[in-house]
């Protein structure tokens, strides 16, 4: 050490005072370097993380796109044909109310045929 060699103060030079600085502080430094080094280490494993999750949601957003744009093409051909679906439901309902109509001139026609058989065995008897 720096000081065993000194014996006044007027002997101190600007070499020796350097000297005991750097001796004082050297532990110091080298414990801060470290630390940053363990930051740094720390840092890039953490950004490494980082880069994966972010590639992983960039992929999804990719795949969510790709299926928006299907379902944008569904809806576009689901319009494009609703007119002609409801033109065929429109008929299907016609052709319902026809056979409904039909029916009821059946039953009634039935009615009357009832009316008849009933009493040509009433006149029978």
């Amino acid at each position: 050490m720096i000081w065993s060699k000194i014996k006044t103060m007027a002997e101190l030079t600007k070499k020796d005072i350097k000297e005991v600085f750097v001796e004082a502080i050297e532990p110091f430094v080298t414990s801060i370097q470290k630390d940053f080094e363990k930051l740094d280490a720390k840092i890039d494993l953490k950004t490494d993380k980082l880069d994966n999750r972010l590639a992983k949601v960039e992929f999804e957003l990719k795949e969510t796109r790709h299926d928006i744009l299907g379902v944008n093409e569904d809806v576009k051909w689901m319009k494009g044909n609703s007119s002609e679906l409801f033109a065929k439901l429109d008929k299907f309902i016609m052709l319902l109310e026809k056979n409904e109509q039909e029916i009821l001139m059946l039953s009634a026609q039935l009615k009357r045929i009832e009316e008849r058989v009933n009493k040509l065995e009433s006149r029978q008897q």
